[in-house]
């Protein structure tokens, strides 16, 4: 798989997580996700400065 089918992929993934969020899920379990997805995105961006650094 390409990189850019990958990033593709994830995108639709998470359109599919926004619906079933929009439709599906509490006010404050809405809160709490985004606290948490926040924390994923910090946890993503320190692993894409990882690989940055480990370029060959």
């Amino acid at each position: 798989m390409k990189f850019e089918d990958a990033g593709r992929a994830l995108d639709r993934e998470l359109e599919k997580l926004r619906k079933c969020f929009d439709e599906n899920v509490r006010p404050q379990t809405r809160v709490e996700m985004a606290e948490y997805l926040r924390k994923a995105a910090e946890r993503l961006g320190k692993l894409a400065e990882r690989l940055e650094k480990a370029k060959p």
